[in-house]
C-alpha cells in the first residue's frame, strides 16, 4: 500500500538544510559526550572535564565540515588522490597536536600524577587518561609518527565519529548525485523533444506555404506573390541562418520582404519610405537577425496602434568599414505603456557583446520614435 506524501509548506529548502546541520551537529555532541574518555573526564574532574568535551567536539566538528564539505568535493569525487592524502595527513597531524594540546592543558590543570605506571595500551585506552598523556608526553609533539598505538588513538579519539558521519554523507551525496543525473537526463531528453517539435512546426509550414503557392500563382497572383515573399522568411529564417554570420545581402532581402509584407497589412494607413543599397560584397558578413528588430520595433509602436496616417522612414548605408543603419516611425496618438521591449534590450545585449565598438543612439521624442546605429565590420 503507497500512502501519500505529507506536504509541509513550511519546510523550504533553506529550512530543511537548518534541520539537517542541527541533527548533525547534535549527534556529533551526544557521541562525544558520551564517549567513554570524555565521561571518565568529566566524572573524575567535573567542569575541567566538560570543557575538553567542548574542545573535542569543536574539533571533530571542524575535521566532519571540513573534510565532508571542502576536501571531499575538491579532491575525492575529482579523484586527485595525490593532493586528498597530503591534506588528509597535514589534517591528522593537526588533529593530533590539538589532541596533545588538550592533554598538557589537563595536565596542568589538575596536575596529573608523574609516578602513573605505563599500562598496556589496550589496557588502558578509554579508562586511564594519565597513562595516555604519559604516551604521549613520552614521544612529544609528533609522537603519532614514532608509536603505533599513538598514531591508532588518535583517529579512535578525533575522527571515529567524524568518519561514520562522513560514510552516511558520502551515501547521500552518492544517491543525490544519481537522482540529479536522472532528472537531467530526464530533462534533456524533453528538450531533445521540443527541439524536435521546433523544427517539425515551421518546416511543415514551410512546406504548406509552398503548396499554398503552387494553388494560387495563376488564380491570385497578388495572393501567391504574398505567400512567396512569407516562404522566403521562413526559408532564410530556418536554412540559411545556422552559421554565426551571414552575408550582408541576405540579411537586407529579409528586411525588404519583411517590409514588403508589412506594406500590405498597413495599406494606405502608413507612408513607408525605405532606402536599402541595391547590391552589397558577399564577402560582407552581419551576424543574424540583428538589424530586423528595429525594423519590427518601428512597425509595432509605429503603425499597428494607430489609426491616423502614420510612417515609416529607413536608410541603411553601408561603406567598407560600417554599416549605418537609421530608422524613424511615428508615434500613436495615444501613448503606450513602453517603447522597446525585450526584442531590443536583447539586441543591445548582442550588440554589446559582438560589436563592442558600436554606436547606439535611441531618440524618444513626443511625436517620433528614432533610432540610429553604426555597425563596425569586423575584420
Amino acid at each position: 500500500m503507497k500512502f501519500p506524501a505529507i506536504q509541509l509548506p513550511f519546510l523550504t529548502p533553506s529550512i530543511r538544510r537548518i534541520l539537517l546541520h542541527g541533527i548533525i551537529i547534535s549527534t556529533l555532541y551526544v557521541l562525544v559526550s558520551a564517549d567513554g574518555l570524555s565521561a571518565g573526564l568529566t566524572y573524575q574532574y567535573g567542569t575541567i572535564g566538560r570543557w575538553y568535551t567542548y574542545g573535542q567536539f569543536l574539533l571533530q566538528l571542524l575535521i566532519y565540515y571540513g573534510w565532508g564539505y571542502w576536501l571531499f568535493p575538491r579532491y575525492l569525487y575529482r579523484f586527485r588522490p595525490v593532493s586528498l592524502l597530503a591534506i588528509i595527513l597535514l589534517s591528522y597531524t593537526i588533529a593530533y597536536l590539538a589532541n596533545y594540546a588538550g592533554f598538557a592543558w589537563l595536565h596542568q590543570t589538575v596536575n596529573f600524577p608523574d609516578n602513573t605506571p605505563i599500562l598496556p595500551f589496550r589496557a588502558n585506552f578509554w579508562s586511564n587518561t594519565v597513562t595516555m598523556w604519559h604516551r604521549m608526553e613520552q614521544h612529544g609533539p609528533l609522537g603519532l609518527f614514532a608509536n603505533a598505538s599513538l598514531f591508532g588513538w588518535n583517529f579512535l579519539l578525533s575522527f571515529t565519529y567524524p568518519s561514520l558521519l562522513l560514510a552516511f554523507k558520502g551515501l547521500y551525496d552518492n544517491m543525490s548525485s544519481q537522482v540529479n543525473n536522472a532528472q537531467l537526463k530526464e530533462q534533456n531528453m524533453q528538450l531533445e523533444l521540443n527541439y524536435l517539435k521546433s523544427q517539425i512546426n515551421p518546416h511543415f509550414l514551410f512546406n504548406v506555404l509552398n503548396s499554398v503557392y503552387s494553388l494560387t500563382e495563376e488564380d491570385c497572383p497578388p495572393a501567391a506573390q504574398l505567400v512567396h515573399q512569407l516562404s522566403g522568411l521562413m526559408q532564410y529564417t530556418l536554412y540559411e541562418t545556422t552559421e554565426p554570420t551571414v552575408p550582408l545581402q541576405k540579411e537586407l532581402q529579409f528586411i525588404r520582404d519583411y517590409i514588403a509584407l508589412e506594406k500590405i497589412r498597413t495599406g494606405k494607413r502608413a507612408d513607408i519610405q525605405v532606402s536599402l543599397p541595391e547590391t552589397v560584397d558577399e564577402r560582407v558578413q552581419i551576424v543574424p537577425f540583428l538589424l530586423i528588430p528595429f525594423v519590427e520595433n518601428a512597425f509595432k509602436h509605429g503603425v499597428q496602434r494607430s489609426a491616423r496616417k502614420s510612417w515609416v522612414n529607413l536608410t541603411v548605408a553601408v561603406n567598407e568599414t560600417a554599416l549605418q543603419l537609421t530608422i524613424s516611425n511615428s508615434k500613436p496618438a495615444m501613448p503606450e505603456a513602453s517603447v522597446g521591449g525585450l526584442g531590443l534590450t536583447n539586441v543591445q545585449k548582442r550588440l554589446n557583446l559582438l560589436y563592442p565598438a558600436h554606436s547606439l543612439r535611441v531618440t524618444n521624442d513626443l511625436d517620433q520614435y528614432s533610432v540610429d546605429l553604426t555597425l563596425p565590420f569586423v575584420a
